[in-house]
Parts: structure tokens; C-alpha cells; sequence
């Protein structure tokens, strides 16, 4: 259990903040429970992050879609990616993630519609097929969210160890005064953080017999329900695996409330004038969207090899020989080949028409067979390593013209489209959060658009590619997949602390971007 495992002082300390602010709460309610009632206590989601933050020392996320809320490493090296809620301590479901976008783009609502076609009330072999089949959709989606974000904290120690929790504060209810035994209290919460064991899901039913498009299913370590309309996933956090009878079982601590007298007379008594503290440290930062690159950024191992083929190297001859001795391959191999590695294809769409032929090409080849390990070193850049990539900078001409010194001084002058600095002052530590890793890396390219790892490029790659983008090998980075990951952003964030510039995969709400978005 996290919560027994955090230092005592900071509990206290996070106790202290949550509990002041709760005893205020009859200064925030919005109706008063009349001169016989105890109004419930009231918690505030962006103070209790925030709370948590200051006394745990954690990294609190802010990402449309992430699978949590808060990471944190604990002394003896644990570390724990947390989901932070607040409810009522009678309140039932309570909503884990949202799946909009995706419910769209796969035809969830179809499913759905077969189900209400019927007219079994969704309890039928095939409507349980259905649900069956969507909650799979929806395990499937909610798995790879939550991978990505342990590997966010993970770091490049694939081998690490991170647990995940659910981190609750539920205060009570409003309180008959007739009920002297009873007083305001919140109770502190923890339940295990799982990912969906699509193996053992099981269909529970529609919530209703007439709200077909609402169903709930298990994997027997929680019980969920999934809302149609809004595309919401809702958990149970009644009981560990949501079967018990109450919030309550899933208790660690109790906090007592006790409601200050008159909280307007505090807040009117507070000093008006401020000093605004800039206790983070940060300098500058700035938030760039992902561009996505066919051939280059995220995708950049897909690209074309750096050297082309020369036809009369000794290479290209021993290609020719062991592709004329192999029977097996088509009579017009050696001509597919000598396209894709000697024609030209200069637009975006006679590019995709070479990939297509370098895939057949390659795709008649034994893959343990000595053509195939030449074919595929000169047909592509990186094909056994498929990890070479680099971090796009969009606009980046008019964004070192703006920021020549972000990432360090002067390493973004340049001189048309040409860096002017040497590569070694072009070279800055990057801290990459929430794992705190940190990897040198450079300015790179015309204009200066790319953001490269100076000596671990696979390295860094790899983790990108397979830990937080969730890739097969070889498996080109999409807006898809950024949009079952809930991650669209990149932000950059300088200090005035000597700390090295961090980087964090994050969520933009273009119709609230934030201030520090470049475009």
C-alpha cells in the first residue's frame, strides 16, 4: 500500500492543507443544509492535486486523456503513477477515462444499435457477444494509456518497477445536529490501479433494461460500467474489486473536520496585497504540437537510407548473385529491386509507391537468409533497429529567430537555413518527466527542426516509440495513436535553478490552448 509507505511528516502535511481547507466549507456552499444540518465537508480537485503535489513532491499531470493524475518516487526508489479522485463517500460510479474520439472513429455506436435491435434487453448470447466485443475495444485502448504512462515514469530502465494506485479522498455526508455522535469527516482511500484483464472479462448487463447503450462488465479485479452517450468509462470503488457494499472499505485514514466559526471573517481579515512567489522556478517554457511525419520526426527509421546504392560497388553485386541463384524468387525481382533502390520518387505519393514495392520486395525474402540482411540494410534506414528519431520543432526557423537561446545559449542562430553554432554548442541536457532521466541532446538540421540524442539516439528511440507511443516494430506513429493515448503535445520547460530543461508528453485542448503553445 503507497499510503502507509509516504514519509509521516508529509502525510501530515498533506492533511493539515486538506483539512484547513475543508473547515472552511460552509464559506463555499452553495445552499445552506438549514439550521438543523451539518453541510458535507468540501474538497477541491485542483487544491487536493495541487496539496499533493507540495507535501508528496510529485509530478501532477494535466493530460486530456492520461490513465492518471500524479507520479511520484518514494526514498527507497518505488515509484507509483496515481489516479486522484474526490467523492462522496456514498457516491457510486465514478468516471476513469473517456473514449470520444475513439468511440467515433471505430463505430462503437454500432455495436450499440445491434444490441437495441434485438429487443432481448441485451441479455441474449449475442448481445453479450457485443458487449463482449466492446469492452474488449474499450480494455484494449485503456490498457495502452496506462502503459504509456508507467513508461513515462519508467524511464529507459525498461526493467523498472512501477505500481500503480488510486489515491481517494471521500468526505461525509451533510449531518442531522439531532446526531451527536456524528461529526464532518474525510476519509482517505487506496485501491489498486490495474490494467483490464481482457482474459477474464466478464459482461455483468445494461444498467437498465431500457438504457441498452449503458453496460457494465468485470475482470474480477474491478467491476466497470461504460455510458454510450459521453463515451465514459466509470469504475466502482465500492470494495477492492468493486463488489463490497461501500466506499468505506477501501478506507486507510480518517481525517476529522472541524468547520471554522465564521470563514468570511478570516477572508476578510486576509492581507490584500500579495507578493506573487515563484516557488517552481520556471523561466520560460514553451508547447509544441506533434507533428506527424511520414518519413522524418517520430517516423524518421522509416526514411530512405542516408547513402544510396552504388551500382558498382561490390555490395550491389552480391545482391544480383544470390538474388539469380535463389529459384524461389519471382522472375522480375532483381527489376523491383533496381527501382526502389535507384529511381527516383520525388513526391509524398510516389514515395509511398516505392515503400510499397520495397515491402514486396522484401516480403519474397527468407528474413534468416543473407539477402534479406543486405536487402533490407540498403532499402532502408534503420530496419533491425527501427528507432531513429528525432523531436520536431514546428516552424523552428521563426521559433530560434524568436528563441535563439532556449535550449541553450546561442544554439539556435542561424545563418538562412544553416545552425551557426558548432554541434558541441548546440548540446544541452534534457530531463525528461515525470522518470527525471536525463539524456544530452542537440539541435539538428536545416533550420534547426530537430531535437536529437547526441550518443543514445536507439536508446531514446525505442523508449519513445515502443514504451510511451505503445508501437510494434516498424509501425509507423499515427494521429490515431496519438489519440488513443491522449497525447498530442510535447512542453519544454526552462528553470532559474540550474536545472537542466525538462521535456513531458502532454494534451492540448485546442479551443483552450495554453499560453505557452507555439504555432
Amino acid at each position: 500500500m503507497m499510503w502507509k509507505l509516504l514519509d509521516q511528516n508529509n502525510r501530515n502535511q498533506y492533511k493539515l492543507l486538506i483539512t484547513n481547507f475543508a473547515s472552511l466549507s460552509e464559506a463555499f456552499a452553495q445552499k445552506s443544509g438549514g439550521d438543523d444540518t451539518i453541510i458535507a465537508p468540501i474538497i477541491n480537485s485542483k487544491f487536493q492535486e495541487a496539496s499533493f503535489k507540495k507535501s508528496f513532491n510529485a509530478t501532477i499531470e494535466d493530460i486530456g486523456n492520461s490513465s492518471y493524475d500524479a507520479s511520484i518516487k518514494l526514498s527507497d526508489g518505488s515509484k507509483y503513477i496515481i489516479g486522484i479522485k474526490s467523492f462522496g463517500v456514498k457516491s457510486g460510479f465514478q468516471k476513469i477515462a473517456q473514449f470520444k474520439k475513439d468511440s467515433q472513429q471505430d463505430e462503437w455506436g454500432a455495436i450499440i444499435e445491434r444490441i437495441k435491435q434485438r429487443h432481448q434487453n441485451g441479455t441474449s448470447r449475442q448481445d453479450i457477444s457485443d458487449y463482449l466485443e466492446l469492452a474488449k475495444k474499450i480494455a484494449i485502448l485503456r490498457n495502452k494509456r496506462i502503459l504509456s504512462s508507467k513508461s513515462q515514469l519508467q524511464g529507459f530502465d525498461f526493467d523498472s518497477q512501477v505500481e500503480a494506485v488510486y489515491h481517494v479522498l471521500m468526505p461525509s455526508g451533510a449531518i442531522k445536529k439531532n446526531k451527536q455522535s456524528d461529526e464532518p469527516y474525510v476519509l482517505v482511500g487506496e485501491t489498486s490501479y490495474n490494467s483490464i484483464d481482457i482474459n477474464h472479462l466478464r459482461i455483468i448487463g445494461p444498467t437498465k433494461s431500457n438504457m441498452l447503450q449503458n453496460f457494465q462488465f468485470t475482470d474480477s479485479k474491478h467491476l466497470y460500467q461504460y455510458n454510450s452517450a459521453d463515451s465514459q468509462l466509470l469504475m466502482s470503488f465500492k470494495g477492492h474489486n468493486g463488489t463490497g457494499t461501500s466506499n468505506e472499505e477501501i478506507g486507510v485514514e480518517k481525517w476529522p473536520i472541524t468547520y471554522i466559526k465564521d470563514p468570511f471573517k478570516l477572508f476578510a481579515n486576509l492581507n490584500s496585497e500579495t507578493t506573487e512567489i515563484n516557488d517552481n522556478h520556471v523561466n520560460q517554457s514553451v508547447t509544441f504540437m506533434i507533428k506527424i511525419e511520414r518519413r522524418s520526426g517520430f517516423n524518421a527509421w522509416y526514411g530512405s537510407p542516408k547513402t544510396k546504392l552504388d551500382k558498382n560497388s561490390l555490395r550491389y553485386q552480391k545482391i544480383v548473385n544470390l538474388a539469380t541463384s535463389d529459384k524461389k524468387l519471382s522472375s522480375n525481382w532483381i527489376d523491383k529491386f533496381n527501382k526502389v533502390a535507384f529511381d527516383d520518387f520525388p513526391t509524398d505519393k510516389e514515395k509511398e509507391k516505392r515503400e510499397r514495392l520495397r515491402a514486396e520486395v522484401i516480403k519474397e525474402l527468407s528474413v534468416d537468409s543473407e539477402l534479406f540482411e543486405l536487402t533490407t540494410t540498403v532499402l532502408w534506414r534503420n530496419y533491425k533497429t527501427p528507432y531513429e528519431v528525432y523531436i520536431p520543432i514546428p516552424n523552428s526557423k521563426k521559433f530560434h529567430m524568436e528563441n535563439p537561446d532556449f535550449f541553450i545559449k546561442n544554439g539556435g542562430l542561424l545563418n538562412h537555413q544553416k545552425l551557426i553554432s558548432t554541434k558541441e554548442n548546440r548540446t544541452f541536457m534534457l530531463e525528461f518527466l515525470p522518470s527525471e532521466e536525463k539524456m544530452e541532446m542537440f539541435i539538428n538540421q536545416d533550420n534547426g527542426k530537430a531535437l536529437q540524442s547526441l550518443s543514445s539516439q536507439f536508446i531514446f528511440g525505442k523508449w519513445v516509440l515502443k514504451n510511451i507511443f505503445q508501437l510494434k516494430d516498424r509501425e509507423l506513429l499515427t494521429s490515431d495513436t496519438l489519440d488513443d493515448l491522449g497525447i498530442n503535445a510535447i512542453t519544454f520547460t526552462k528553470y532559474d535553478d540550474n536545472r537542466p530543461i525538462s521535456m513531458k508528453f502532454t494534451h492540448v485542448d485546442l479551443e483552450n490552448p495554453p499560453e505557452d503553445l507555439w504555432e
